[in-house]
């Protein structure tokens, strides 16, 4: 992790610090730094430290060949002005666990097994790491250290087939006991046995739970997790940001078969400024430098391309560009729609 402070006759005013992450783009696992504990003195407001320090880490950024970073913000025109783009947010369900009561009627070929988080850590990060493969904006922190085996802050709760885990539901029991909430940080699967053994796995909590709190991916209806759930709809946390840092660092993403070589606009990060072409080969992103640019993007506009969440149609509207409808089909072409998912919180 990486910190930076700004200081005011020998007392820090404003700081801001950078994890060491990584993150699937559109399935490839790239470096990430994920911007976190921003902070400024209200006497030390109003004079662009946060600016500053953000620029700075951009530096960083580069000199170290980082794609992209993402952050949560407090406030997020505040970050858009530093390049920044949102990015769809994670839904958090509130269900009555007994609508689940006819999933334990289920055949069902696997298991659950709970362990305490402490003593599950390891399988639970290789799991992660595992299902970072195939989902795209996936974000992992850089692994530092592991809990101690007595850690009981969670449950983890494993579904298994044959022994092999394909899914698990991180989760701690709220309240008092006869009123108390099953709350998932987590609620993963690599396939729908997954899923619905961990769903058995929540109905065996009726007589527990009053009622149980799921955080799922933004592609996920809560409505559609099973028959009659209607759940209340929230939010877990602001909506991410995410923002290209180093343009070249982009080569080898997967991508669609297209070409056009677009002018980027990025005042925060001048490297990135200029004509640039991208282009497919054996479907994989090349970036090269360009010459004669066919439309205009900021930052943002690129951005929203490679994670896939904005139709470049609109980016006249927003200010991120002017491609023509045959340039965004192109861009389209290259970029194609996907929805990303976050995952870790920072």
């Amino acid at each position: 992790m990486t910190f930076l402070a700004i200081y005011e006759e020998g007392v820090p005013r404003t700081v801001g610090s950078a994890r060491t992450m990584t993150q699937n783009l559109r399935g490839k696992t790239v470096p990430m730094k994920g911007i976190a504990q921003v902070a400024s003195h209200p006497q030390a407001r109003r004079k662009g430290h946060v600016r500053l320090i953000m620029n700075r880490f951009f530096e960083f950024f580069h000199e170290d060949n980082i794609p992209v970073s993402c952050l949560y913000p407090f406030k997020e025109s505040f970050y858009e002005n530093m390049g920044y783009v949102t990015l769809p947010q994670t839904r958090k369900i509130t269900f009555k666990p007994e609508t689940l009561a006819p999933v334990m009627k289920m055949d069902l070929p696997g298991q659950v097994e709970l362990l305490r988080f402490g003593e599950g850590y390891a399988e639970f990060r290789t799991f992660l790491k595992e299902l970072q493969q195939a989902i795209h904006g996936m974000s992992l922190f850089a692994q530092t250290s592991e809990p101690e085996p007595e850690d009981h802050s969670s449950w983890l709760a494993f579904a298994r087939r044959d022994g092999e885990a394909i899914g698990v539901l991180q989760y701690v029991l709220r309240g008092d006991a006869m009123d108390q909430t099953l709350r998932a940080f987590d609620f993963l699967y690599s396939e729908p046995l997954g899923k619905f053994l961990l769903l058995d796995w929540i109905a065996r909590h009726q007589d527990q739970a009053a009622e149980v709190e799921l955080v799922l991916k933004p592609d996920i209806q809560g409505e559609l997790l099973f028959t009659n759930i209607c759940p209340e709809q929230g939010t877990l946390f602001h909506a991410p940001m995410g923002r290209v840092t180093t343009i070249p660092a982009l080569s080898g993403l997967p991508v669609g078969e297209s070409e056009i070589t677009v002018r980027i606009t990025d005042p925060n990060a001048p490297w990135n400024e200029g004509a640039w072409r991208l282009r497919s080969e054996d479907g994989l992103l090349i970036v090269e430098s360009g010459d004669r640019a066919e439309c205009e993007l900021s930052i943002h506009g690129l951005t929203a391309l490679v994670y896939g969440v904005y139709n470049p149609r609109e980016f006249q509207y927003r200010g991120w560009g002017n491609p023509s409808d045959e340039q965004a089909v192109r861009l389209l072409r290259l970029f194609p729609p996907k929805s990303p998912f976050m995952l870790a919180l920072f």
